[in-house]
Parts: structure tokens; sequence; C-alpha cells
């Protein structure tokens, strides 16, 4: 297998701060891509490498289900967003450009101009205030 990122974090919790969930199955980390005004995008990834959603066990489904959904509770609490957008890529022709599934959760508004925004690199500080203010939530 090629080097895979999520795999890495998964072995060595690169930064512990920005973990924001776990279980014996999953893990939630915030995103190091996030669009301005919509700060609390967190990624969440099964700890053993799974390609793409066709590969899903089902030992992982429920596992997946739950964390998704209480990241999303999370993220919706903790920054008072109106709604909560989970995107998932399958293969390069729909844009998975991290070739091991992952979810991503997205605070969203009301006119937030969310898909004509540019993601940026956030600073590492400012992600970790990100999943204090996540952690809050549990």
């Amino acid at each position: 297998m090629k080097r895979c990122v999520f795999c890495e974090i998964a072995a060595k919790q690169v930064d512990r701060d920005l973990t924001v969930y776990e279980d014996d199955y999953v893990f939630a980390q915030v995103s190091l891509h996030q669009k301005m005004g919509n700060h609390g995008h967190v990624l969440v990834i099964p700890k053993r490498h799974v390609e793409n959603i066709y590969e899903l066990s089902d030992e992982l489904n429920a596992p997946l289900m739950k964390a998704i959904r209480t990241v999303s509770i999370a993220v919706k609490n903790a920054f008072s967003a109106e709604g909560v957008m989970i995107r998932q890529n399958n293969e390069r022709a729909a844009g998975q450009d991290v070739f091991h599934l992952h979810f991503h959760v997205i605070p969203r508004f009301k006119n937030d101009g969310f898909e004509s925004k540019q993601y940026f690199e956030l600073p590492i500080d400012e992600r970790r205030k990100i999943a204090a203010k996540l952690k809050e939530e549990w």
C-alpha cells in the first residue's frame, strides 16, 4: 500500500489537540482546509484503511454513522450553524484526493456563499481553538 496520510494520523495521532472524537473504529479531527465564515470543518475518518465507500465493511457502518451524527451535532451547536453539510467523495472523477474514506462535516449558514469561497489552510493554533470549542459539546 502507498503512503496514506490518514493511516499515519490514526496510528500516531499526530496532534491529539485536533482530535475532537474517537472510539475504537473512528476518529474525527479539525480539517486543515477551512473556508472563511465556515470554520468548524471536521473530517470523520475510519481508523482502519478503507479506500472508498464501496469497500466499507458492515462492521464499520454503524460506528462511522454514529461518529458522523455525533460530530454533526457538535459542529451545529458549537458554531451556531443553521445547518450542517456532510460531504464524501469516491474516486478521482468525483473529487476524491485522499484515498482513505472520510467524511467532511461543515457548518453552514443561510446565504453563506460556501460554494463560491476558496479553501485555505488554517494555522494550527486556530484549528486547536476550533477543536477546543467542539470538545466543549460533550
